[in-house]
């Protein structure tokens, strides 16, 4: 049964590439394409597969593809970036954007089986990236106050600034306040990756 797949990426060029090749080498069905901002709106259900060309808006797309849920991510990344190696490390599936159509489509497919698959050099980085010690620790954050905390609890359940207001009754000013002190004092470089931190630091129940 072929994988019911979403291709996303700003690039007109490269998601008629990605449709064209991918439809060729068959086993996959093409469902919808368009960019991140319209498949967070498009109520989408039943899709396997989703492969996202990252581009430079490397931060955002983590942001956006954590919080998403539904299907597995395929995301096509430039090598040099260490955003891959913090997508590895939190278990999605990660291509340099230059991977060919049949490492795209076999990297859909264990995606949907539930595996992780890479390229061997963005692997073997990864690994190198870890044992550095690149690693999160609680000691090194500064605290976070009472409200940042709760404001971080609901940031792990995957709210915007403005469900965040008003489930704790404060202004979407303010949400987005805490939100951007959080980000800093946990040293991250998105909403998802301080909620990746504060999870491995148990600043947050899982």
């Amino acid at each position: 049964m072929a994988l019911r797949i979403a291709l996303i990426s700003t690039s007109p060029l490269v998601l008629a590439g990605l449709r064209t090749g991918l439809s060729d080498l068959g086993g996959v069905d093409v469902v919808w394409t368009g960019q991140m901002a319209d498949w967070q709106d498009a109520g989408l259900a039943g899709l396997d597969v989703a492969i996202v060309d990252v581009g430079a808006d490397a931060a955002q797309a983590l942001d956006a593809v954590s919080f998403c849920g539904g299907p597995a991510f395929v995301l096509l990344a430039n090598d040099q970036s260490n955003h891959a190696n913090l997508w590895l490390e939190e278990g999605f599936t990660v291509l340099p954007r230059d991977a060919t159509l049949d490492m795209i489509a076999g990297a859909a497919h264990a995606a949907a089986a539930g595996l992780v698959a890479s390229s061997r050099q963005l692997w073997a980085d990864t690994l190198r990236f870890t044992r550095l010690g690149v690693r999160d620790g609680a000691s090194e954050f500064e605290p976070l106050t009472p409200r940042e905390r709760e404001v971080l609890a609901k940031i792990t359940l995957g709210l915007g600034n403005r469900e965040i207001a008003d489930a704790l009754q404060i202004s979407t000013h303010t949400a987005k306040f805490h939100v951007a002190q959080i980000i800093s004092k946990l040293d991250a470089n998105s909403r998802a990756h301080a909620v990746a931190k504060a999870l491995r630091a148990g600043l947050v129940e899982q």
